[in-house]
């Protein structure tokens, strides 16, 4: 299977994209799975598998990014919302508790809250180590190296925004169409991740789009 784990949807501040265009455009690039992991809500997910619903060569995972007091983790494979700003250590035990894992993304991405040297030692499940916003930075270097040295399962992801970043960045897996599968496949570290960079345009856009909202 080739997922994109990691997209944002209209509910998440940054993205304008809903579940219903995430899906269709999934699917005509031809990923096999997408997670809708928007910021601090589960929402997207839920949206998106009702769109995604008798689909036999489709699936939405269930996800959402989670702002934690020291940094964003994507949580897999939940089934509620996962409250925010409490500690990552706490995250992760409400992550687990609901038969979901723990995805670090972007962990060396300072301005974007990454857990930077506190994932060094965290206990979690998988760290997204090609993400297609910084293939141009060290941030996807030093993630793969750690996850390397620690022996923990690589994600690529998209961290779509825009419908055309969409798949940008992928993992490669052996699983079947359940969340299940998918989940198990990753904590096997039987992964496979490559892509290529967002295009800028669309980067810029989206700090654009950022400040006219701040105005």
């Amino acid at each position: 299977m080739i997922i994109d784990p990691h997209v944002h949807s209209r509910y998440s501040n940054d993205s304008r994209m809903t579940p219903k265009e995430i899906v269709k455009r999934s699917r005509k690039i031809g990923l096999d799975a997408v997670a809708i992991a928007d910021h601090n809500s589960i929402k997207g997910s839920v949206e998106g598998i009702k769109e995604a619903k008798g689909m036999e060569d489709f699936l939405i995972i269930p996800a959402m990014e989670i702002s934690t007091l020291k940094g964003h983790i994507v949580a897999l494979g939940i089934q509620e919302e996962i409250a925010s700003r409490i500690s990552p250590e706490e995250t992760i035990d409400r992550i687990r508790g609901q038969g979901g894992i723990a995805v670090i993304p972007h962990p060396f991405v300072r301005y974007r809250e990454g857990l930077c040297d506190y994932v060094k030692t965290l206990d979690v499940d998988a760290i997204e180590t090609l993400n297609s916003r910084y293939l141009l930075g060290y941030s996807n270097w030093r993630a793969k190296k750690l996850a390397e040295k620690r022996g923990i399962p690589q994600i690529g992801a998209s961290d779509a925004h825009f419908l055309d970043a969409i798949g940008s960045c992928v993992t490669e897996l052996e699983a079947d169409f359940s969340v299940c599968s998918i989940i198990q496949s990753i904590l096997s570290g039987k992964t496979n991740v490559f892509g290529n960079r967002t295009p800028l345009p669309l980067i810029l856009k989206e700090v654009l789009n950022k400040k006219i909202k701040r105005i």
